[in-house]
């Protein structure tokens, strides 16, 4: 496909995230892409630009998507239109076909292939839609004009014979087409009576997906569900079940034995058809050999495991590394004779430590790109009390939310958090045998905020946040800059400091 020829794909989503996901792969397959948030600015850009295909979100902010899908429908009826939504309503599902959806897809996507394969099948069909209304329109033109010559010749019998044959050879055309549409495609279509269940139809790649004759389907209509695997078969049984009885549509991925023993994967999709009463009376089925697909998903599963793996494996060696460096600090600092040298050992150890802990715990997580803060800051806390509460009595109140952060986020939180407690364990309680620290870390809507607090003395009255001089304080102001963040500090009874900064994106609250 062209930059000349490149059709253009409406996506209205308002989960950026999934558009620019989605705009990015169909950039790549060749198409031109535009991206609206919501129905109003999504109707705007249809009526406009007229895209060639819509890509449409179920759930809208404002405008529904069903509102936005009916109203596409009736301006323009040849636009395919493509629900790609996180509902699993299948209430939702009919509504949307019913409105005029031309395909369902359920978010997230599995497979970006099977988005391309629908739009390549939409616009494909929506091309012979568009000939078929010019061919129907040259047909009227014609008939109009036959009929103006018979009715000046005040011949009405031979006008009407005209007619008949000119409808009889409309109607022969277009089923020729049909036939030929249905017969070469490459997906099987199948209709079923809806009372009694036999097919009424098979398009002939039946005899080709699965090794068996059209003619042996329509003799045993049942078929169809004994080629299905011994293991998938109860799955299939109750997806059919639910169409004969509920009406409600199905979509499978499932296996069948071929006659030579061989597996084949399928995925089959069928849906109920109304008469004019709104009885469903038909069953109209569409079946893909999605084999070759199941086998390079296996392969991109075996090689993600295998990165999966490795990256493991870098985890645990950074985490070895940076503990061998906190040994050898911890060796050089027993040849230090001065207690405040021998201090700043302790304290780039710990800030080391910090590092550390982040590697360990990505080591030993399932998901190896973020970190659960609520498992690692106890760890943390726990160390610097041992190191530096110098037999005070130290009580640790915490409100921690189960955090995931990602790597990049967590190593400069965990490095602020390691200053402002040691800081408050080594400062705010002189000349006191006990005192407090509360440490909270919480996601208010779209920002994190980190609250370190302590009832110690406070700060001396000529502080000056951006004046400290202190490696820690400097270290801790760098580490805020670098988040994008703001540093607030209270001093009530206490020290309180604040870090509030934007949640990244792959921030997610554990379920």
């Amino acid at each position: 496909m062209t930059a000349t020829t490149a059709h253009t794909i409406l996506i209205l989503d308002d989960d950026p995230v999934i558009r620019s996901t989605m705009a990015a792969f169909l950039s790549d397959d060749g198409y031109a892409v535009m991206e609206a948030e919501n129905g109003e600015t999504g109707l705007e850009i249809f009526r406009s630009l007229r895209p060639a295909a819509i890509l449409l979100d179920w759930r809208l902010p404002g405008m529904s998507g069903g509102e936005v899908l009916s109203r596409i429908c009736e301006e323009a009826p040849t636009t395919p239109v493509i629900i790609v939504s996180g509902t699993d309503r299948m209430d939702d599902v009919v509504d949307a076909l019913q409105r005029g959806a031309w395909d369902f897809l359920m978010k997230p996507l599995k497979h970006f292939q099977e988005l391309g394969a629908s739009i390549k099948r939409c616009l494909e069909r929506a091309r012979l839609l568009r000939e078929e209304g010019l061919r129907r329109e040259n047909l009227e033109q014609q008939v109009r004009k036959r009929t103006e010559a018979l009715e000046e010749a005040n011949t009405k019998l031979r006008r009407q014979i005209a007619e008949r044959i000119e409808f009889e050879k409309a109607l022969a055309d277009s089923e020729e087409r049909f036939r030929q549409l249905v017969e070469n495609v490459r997906e099987v279509f199948f209709v079923r009576d809806m009372n009694t269940g036999a097919f009424l139809y098979v398009s002939p790649t039946y005899a080709e997906v699965w090794g068996r004759s059209c003619a042996s389907l329509y003799s045993d209509p049942n078929g169809l569900f004994t080629s299905v695997h011994a293991e998938d078969q109860e799955r299939v049984s109750e997806a059919w079940n639910l169409l004969f009885k509920a009406h409600k549509p199905f979509d499978v991925e499932h296996r069948i034995v071929r006659p030579d023993n061989t597996l084949r994967w399928i995925r089959e999709r069928a849906f109920p058809v109304e008469d004019d009463r709104g009885v469903p009376y038909r069953i109209v089925g569409i079946a893909d050999d999605i084999t070759n697909r199941k086998a390079s998903d296996e392969k991109l599963r075996s090689s993600l495991k295998e990165k999966e793996t490795l990256l493991k494996e870098v985890h645990h060696r950074v985490k070895n590394n940076l503990q061998l460096v906190s040994s050898l600090l911890n060796l050089q600092a027993s040849y230090i004779r001065t207690p405040e040298d021998r201090e700043l050992f302790l304290e780039s150890q710990n800030r080391i430590h910090s590092m550390t802990l982040v590697h360990e715990e990505l080591y030993r997580s399932d998901d190896l790109a973020c970190v659960e803060f609520s498992d690692y800051l106890p760890k943390l806390t726990q160390k610097l009390i041992s190191a530096f509460s110098m037999g005070k009595e130290i009580r640790l109140i915490t409100d921690i939310q189960p955090i995931f952060f990602p790597v990049d986020t967590a190593i400069p939180c965990g490095l602020i958090i390691n200053e402002l407690f040691s800081n408050a364990l080594k400062h705010a309680f002189k000349n006191r045998d006990e005192g407090i620290v509360c440490l909270s870390v919480k996601r208010d809507q779209d920002n994190i905020k980190i609250i370190v607090r302590d009832n110690g003395v406070g700060l001396p009255l000529d502080y000056e946040p951006d004046a400290a001089r202190t490696l820690g304080m400097q270290l801790v102001h760098s580490l805020v800059d670098q988040l994008g963040a703001f540093l607030d500090i209270e001093v009530d009874r206490g020290t309180t400091f604040i870090i509030t900064f934007h949640a990244p994106n792959r921030c997610t609250l554990v379920s």
